[in-house]
C-alpha cells in the first residue's frame, strides 16, 4: 500500500490539473453532452445520445450512437472521429444487464480519408468496463460520411449529422446550474424555478458525429428466438496495462490519465484491451438527477455495478423534487439498470419506456396524467395501436417530457408504480419543446443532414 500511494497522488494531481484547465473553458451544457471533465477534453469520446428503433424494413433494427457534441453549423464535415477511441453498442439478451453481444467501431486516421472498422454483432471475450476487439468478427470498413452496404443485410454510416436531440437546455442550466460544467467547481444557486411556456430548442442548428447501423433482427436472436434486448453505448481508451484488475480504481485512473491525449491513428490494432470512459443509454436521467462531480464515476462504472446513479436518483427525487420514498423507489426501479429496452418480436414504431411500462408510455402524457391506471388498457385497445411494446427510442421520442413527468409529475403514480404522493411540481413536468426544428430523413441513415 505504501508503494501505491505516491503513484495515486501523482495521478490525482494530474487529473486535478486537467480539471482546472477544463473548467476555465466557457461552453454550453447539452443532454449528456459535456458531462464530465474527461469527455469535455475528449469530445470524440463523449456520447450525446443512444437510439434503438425499427428500420423501414421491418425485419431490421437500427442502432445510433451520437458523439462529439455542439459542432457549429458549417463545421460538420470538418469534424472527425477520434482514432484513439473504441465505440461500442452493448446488447444484453432477454433480461440480462451484462453484454451478450457487442457491435464495435474503431476509426483509423483523422481526416476525410478516415475509415471506421466495424466488428460484430459478436460475442465479447471480455465484459464490463474492460473490453477487447472481437477479432475474427470484422464486418467491414465504413468510409467517413458515406452510406455503406457491408453485406449480410447490414447498412452502416459514420459521419456528421444534425443533432436530433431537442431540449430547452439554456433554461435547464438555470434551473440546475450544477449540471453545466462551465459553472464548476462552484456552481451558483439556481436563477429559475420553472421551464418557460414557449420552450426553445437549444440544440437546433448544432451537429454531432453519428454512427448508424441497420442490422437484421435475426443477427440478434437468442437461441434462434427474437425477444427483448437491452442496449447501452460505451466509449473506451486503449488500456496499456492488460493485467490490471478491472475493479481497481487505481488502474482505472492510471489508464484514463495515461491515454487521455492518445489520438494517434493508422491501421486498426486489434490487440490489447480498452478501458471504458463513457457510458450512456437512457437520456436525461444522469443529467437531471446526478451531481456533476459524480458523472465520471457513473461513466466508468459497469451497468451491473451502478450504485452511484441509483443512489443519486433516489436522493434527488426525495430531497430536491420533494417526492415520497415510494415514488422515489419506483423511479429507481423503472430507470435502473440504465439501458434502453426493446422487444425485437414486436413491430414498430419505437415507444420510449414502452417495454418497462407494458406499453403505457406510448400514450400521450396528458392521458396518462388524467386516466386511472386500470383504464389505460381500454384506451389502448380503442385507439387500435398494436405497436406500443417495441420500446426502444427514436429521435422523435418525447424522452424529456417522460423523464420530467416521472421526476416532477404524476407519471409514476398514473402508471400504477407507486401511490400518488400529491407532490407534483407542474411547471417542471415539461420543457415545452418539440422536434419541429429537426430535418430527419425518410430512409437510411435517418438522421438529418448536417446543418
Amino acid at each position: 500500500m505504501r508503494r501505491v500511494a505516491p503513484l495515486f497522488c501523482a495521478l490525482a494531481i494530474a487529473c486535478l490539473a486537467m480539471v482546472s484547465v477544463l473548467y476555465l473553458a466557457p461552453r454550453a451544457i447539452a443532454s449528456d453532452h459535456q458531462d464530465s471533465p474527461l469527455t469535455v477534453a475528449r469530445p470524440g469520446a463523449d456520447i450525446t445520445d443512444i437510439y434503438v428503433f425499427p428500420a423501414n424494413d421491418p425485419a431490421k433494427v437500427v442502432f445510433v450512437m451520437d458523439v462529439f457534441p455542439l459542432i457549429p453549423p458549417g463545421l460538420g464535415t470538418q469534424t472527425f472521429f477520434d482514432p484513439g477511441v473504441l465505440y461500442q453498442f452493448k446488447i444484453g439478451l432477454q433480461s440480462d444487464a451484462t453484454e451478450d453481444l457487442v457491435i464495435q467501431f474503431k476509426p483509423d486516421v483523422v481526416g476525410a480519408n478516415q475509415k471506421i472498422a466495424m466488428y460484430g454483432p459478436g460475442r465479447p471475450g471480455i465484459v464490463g468496463t474492460r473490453n477487447a476487439i472481437v477479432t475474427g468478427s470484422r464486418t467491414g470498413a465504413i468510409p467517413y460520411n458515406q452510406v455503406t452496404d457491408l453485406g449480410q443485410g447490414i447498412m452502416a454510416f459514420a459521419g456528421p449529422r444534425e443533432d436530433p436531440f431537442y431540449f430547452d437546455l439554456a433554461r435547464f442550466s438555470k434551473i440546475e446550474p450544477d449540471r453545466d460544467f462551465s459553472k464548476q467547481p462552484n456552481p451558483p444557486p439556481n436563477s429559475e424555478r420553472c421551464f418557460r411556456k414557449n420552450g426553445v430548442d437549444f440544440l437546433a442548428g448544432y451537429n454531432v458525429l453519428s454512427i448508424v447501423v441497420e442490422v437484421p433482427r435475426t443477427l440478434l436472436a437468442d437461441g434462434g428466438q427474437l425477444g427483448r434486448i437491452n442496449v447501452w453505448g460505451t466509449t473506451s481508451l486503449k488500456d496499456s496495462d492488460p493485467d490490471a484488475s478491472p475493479q481497481s480504481p487505481l488502474a482505472s485512473l492510471a489508464n484514463v490519465v495515461r491515454n487521455h491525449n492518445t489520438r494517434t491513428g493508422g491501421p486498426t490494432d486489434e490487440s490489447g484491451t480498452w478501458t471504458q470512459v463513457e457510458r450512456l443509454a437512457r437520456p436525461a436521467v444522469k443529467e437531471a438527477t446526478e451531481a456533476f462531480r459524480n458523472h465520471d464515476a457513473t461513466n466508468r462504472a459497469a451497468l451491473t455495478d451502478d450504485g452511484v446513479l441509483a443512489k443519486s436518483i433516489r436522493e434527488y427525487m426525495i430531497h430536491t423534487a420533494g417526492r415520497s420514498t415510494a415514488v422515489a423507489d419506483a423511479a429507481v426501479k423503472a430507470l435502473m439498470p440504465d439501458h434502453i429496452e426493446a422487444d425485437l418480436s414486436q413491430s414498430g414504431p419505437a415507444r420510449y419506456l414502452a417495454v418497462e411500462t407494458n406499453g403505457k408510455s406510448g400514450l400521450p402524457v396528458q392521458i396518462i396524467r388524467t386516466v386511472p391506471p386500470d383504464g389505460i388498457e381500454g384506451i389502448k385497445k380503442a385507439l387500435g395501436d398494436p405497436y406500443r411494446q417495441f420500446g426502444g427510442r427514436d429521435p422523435k421520442s418525447p424522452v424529456i417530457d417522460l423523464s420530467l413527468g416521472a421526476i416532477y409529475g404524476s407519471l409514476i403514480p398514473k402508471l400504477g408504480l407507486a401511490p400518488d404522493d400529491n407532490r407534483e411540481t407542474d411547471c417542471l413536468t415539461s420543457d415545452h419543446t418539440t422536434p419541429a426544428a429537426k430535418h430527419p430523413l425518410r430512409g437510411f441513415p435517418y438522421l438529418g443532414d448536417p446543418r
